[in-house]
């Protein structure tokens, strides 16, 4: 059973419906393929963030360094 229902609206878009549970007795082959592919897209998503999250905490910390400072100010970085 999926965790989210896709919906398509009357000019063709794609509504994700996370409230709603989809049973895999209720797709044809093709909406199977649909929903498969749907159901990835979050977790990557999920991991870009993540990945973006973890650059700025790093890049926040490398700029509080006192010695990341000194070589900015001195032309160095």
């Amino acid at each position: 059973m999926f965790n989210f229902r896709i919906i398509t609206c009357g000019d063709g878009t794609d509504i994700i419906d996370t409230m709603l549970k989809t049973p895999y007795s209720s797709l044809t082959p093709s909406q199977m393929e649909d929903y498969i592919e749907m159901d990835k897209k979050p977790a990557y998503m999920e991991r870009v963030k993540e990945k973006e999250r973890k650059k700025a905490e790093r890049e926040r910390k490398i700029a509080g360094n006192p010695l990341y400072r000194m070589a900015c100010a001195l032309g160095f970085a």
